[in-house]
């Protein structure tokens, strides 16, 4: 390799090789061209890529090193060497780096990363100090930095007209459009929070930080597909982003792409492998997917690891099977004698709760629930008497008058099975079942008909469902037409699909009002049965009226209202089917169940624990199992505990 034009061709095999992922061949290809042309400029960029690509962070350093002697101040490099050295955690050199690229480039973007080391090591005010000089002595900045500190302060409509200002004085500022779009997103106007981040990713495509934050819009308003694509485009420029990869990772669960969701969160650990968060977040996937062993292994790596010990803890404890030992006990009493948040200390409580239940020390076992669910009832905010006015205002616009006048839709779709009642009602079990019939595709508790109601709700003047009257024929139907697309992602290839959200009890009048065809199944269990498994589950999310006894009884006489009003106008449109039944008269219900969903009946509906689909409820290891008795009658091993909650239940009967 003595002359160009030999060089030329070896740095077009390394090329060709690195397309074909043969990163070994490739870097010894370019080591040798190196020795040989050691100032050769390309070759050194494209060896840096290949030690990064497997995973030899020291030696891309090194490379990144050669290449600095040689183009002293090349911003791509500067950002390699700053990247490399976080990824070897190399803190300290970061932060040196970071002061020495922000003041060379005045760069906003690095400056929130210098800042986020340094919160980091317990630095905030060396932070604060070096964020206010930087904006102090660029005046190009310095509004935008009073803008930013008036947004970090809630300050939002100070911060808003500093930020105009900015954009009045220049047009095209991304930092601005780019605090723009968050201050947009914090205040909850996605809209105009997406058209910002658009428009400075117009001006830089390159912009990693707007693209998060634009993955973060469209995650939060349900735009899944976008939000994936935002994060992979991210990846595409940072393939050693391990934040970025976990932010891929939940969309993609979030999409029920389980296996690639798992490996996203897999490789973030690559990158970051002692993440509790991430350890946590692929227990979870796990679970869902039925691995219990790896689930298991991750959510001990997060208690290993941090600070999340209270969900870790209680994800092994709502894993249902397993059992902890007694040092797993006095480990999880020691540490509720220490500093936690609030919301790990109700998961600790829930935990041991658990842990106690499989002791059958019953009375240790509640005492744990209850000070778990009064932990957790301190965090949210629930009246259950607005509840039941809610309730009582929806049940009494679906009047039969008013069903009659909105029954016109031409709506003709028959999709969508929906299995609904109350948590922990046997809704998993009957979804499992239905959904191993070759003609039905599981999916998963969708919020469509909840967001449908909430959007529907926009003034005072005119609310959910007293709106409804203002629609016309084509306005209702266009409503469940759109039902049907927004949940095409969570669909396979089958007919009929399942919409198993148990709270959309309260809107069975607007989901046959937009979907008259659609299937409604009623699952009933034993009233005690039931509010007593919602008092012992910590829920991930929603059902905030799960955290009192006399909430619970509140909330199931509504459900019980609810249900028989919509019986009373809907008649055998809707179809109750009762736990016990499914238990003692397996076969005879579940064909009822399949006759009033128009399907034939199939075996593998009675074989529907050996169903592989993922479930993402706290009932995916029951419904794994076939079905058991064991679980009747439960709540009266707490008995003498539950007289608040079995007062109201005996109300009703």
């Amino acid at each position: 390799m003595s002359n160009k034009n030999s060089v030329e061709i070896a740095y077009q095999n390394a090329n060709d090789l690195i397309h074909k992922k043969d990163y070994i061949e490739a870097s010894l290809q370019l080591e040798e061209i190196l020795k040989v042309f050691p100032n050769e400029l390309n070759s050194i960029y494209l060896l840096i890529d290949c030690y990064i690509k497997l995973n030899n962070p020291l030696k891309a350093l090194e490379s990144v090193h050669e290449a600095l002697n040689i183009k002293k101040d090349d911003k791509k490099l500067l950002r390699l060497e700053i990247r490399l050295n976080e990824y070897l955690d190399r803190d300290s050199e970061c932060i040196f780096l970071l002061k020495r690229y922000i003041k060379k480039f005045s760069d906003v973007g690095a400056l929130k990363h210098l800042s986020n080391l340094l919160v980091r090591q317990d630095k905030a005010e060396e932070a604060d100090d070096f964020i206010k000089e930087f904006f102090e002595n660029n005046e190009e900045y310095g509004l935008l930095y009073k803008g930013i500190r008036h947004l970090h302060a809630s300050r939002y409509r100070k911060a808003e007209d500093a930020f105009k200002k900015v954009l009045q004085e220049d047009k095209n500022n991304i930092d601005a459009l780019r605090f723009m779009g968050i201050l947009a997103f914090k205040s909850g106007n996605h809209d105009i929070a997406e058209a910002m981040f658009t428009r400075a990713l117009k001006l830089d495509p390159t912009y990693s930080l707007v693209w998060a934050n634009l993955g973060q819009v469209f995650s939060v308003t349900g735009q899944l597909d976008k939000a994936q694509k935002s994060f992979k485009n991210i990846l595409n420029m940072e393939p050693n982003n391990a934040l970025i990869w976990a932010e891929y990772g939940t969309v993609l669960t979030k999409l029920a792409k389980y296996k690639e969701g798992r490996d996203a969160y897999l490789k973030a650990l690559e990158f970051k492998p002692d993440s509790p968060r991430v350890h946590l977040s692929l227990g979870h996937v796990f679970k869902t997917m039925g691995e219990i062993d790896n689930s298991i292994d991750a959510y001990k790596k997060t208690i290993i690891k941090n600070n999340l010990s209270g969900e870790a803890y209680w994800s092994l404890a709502n894993l249902k099977t397993y059992s902890f030992s007694e040092n797993e006990i006095k480990d999880m009493e020691k540490t509720l004698e220490g500093d936690m948040s609030d919301i790990e200390r109700s998961q600790m409580y829930f935990a041991l709760g658990k842990a106690y239940e499989a002791k059958k020390d019953f009375d240790n076992s509640f005492k744990n629930y209850y000070k778990g669910n009064k932990a957790k009832k301190s965090l949210i905010k629930y009246s259950s008497d607005d509840t039941t006015q809610n309730t009582k205002r929806i049940l009494k616009f679906f009047n039969q008058e008013n069903i009659v006048n909105l029954s016109k839709s031409s709506t003709s779709d028959k999709d969508p099975i929906f299995v609904l009642g109350m948590p922990r009602s046997g809704s998993t079990l009957i979804d499992q079942i239905i959904s191993s019939h070759s003609k039905v595709d599981g999916t998963q508790e969708l919020p469509n008909i909840i967001k449908i109601a909430a959007e529907l709700n926009t003034t005072k003047q005119d609310s959910y469902p007293e709106v409804l009257k203002k629609l016309d024929d084509f306005q209702l139907s266009k409503l469940g037409k759109d039902y049907i697309s927004e949940t095409k992602w969570a669909r396979d290839v089958a007919p009929f699909f399942i919409d198993k959200m148990p709270n959309n009890f309260i809107h069975i009048g607007l989901i046959k009002t937009i979907l008259p065809n659609a299937k409604i199944i009623d699952t009933r269990r034993d009233a005690m049965d039931t509010c007593f498994s919602c008092f012992k589950q910590f829920f991930a999310r929603g059902q905030l009226f799960t955290y009192s006894l006399e909430d619970l009884g509140n909330y199931y006489t509504d459900y019980i209202r609810a249900m028989n009003h919509w019986h009373s106008v809907y008649g055998k449109d809707i179809f109750t089917v009762h736990y016990d039944n499914v238990i003692n008269e397996t076969e005879e219900t579940i064909r009822e169940l399949l006759d009033y969903c128009d399907l034939p009946f199939e075996k593998e509906c009675l074989e529907f624990y050996k169903s592989s689909r993922p479930v993402k409820t706290p009932s995916a290891e029951q419904v794994r199992q076939p079905i058991y008795k064991s679980g009747l009658n439960y709540w009266k091993n707490y008995e003498k505990h539950l007289t608040p909650l079995k007062k109201i239940i005996d109300e009703i009967n």
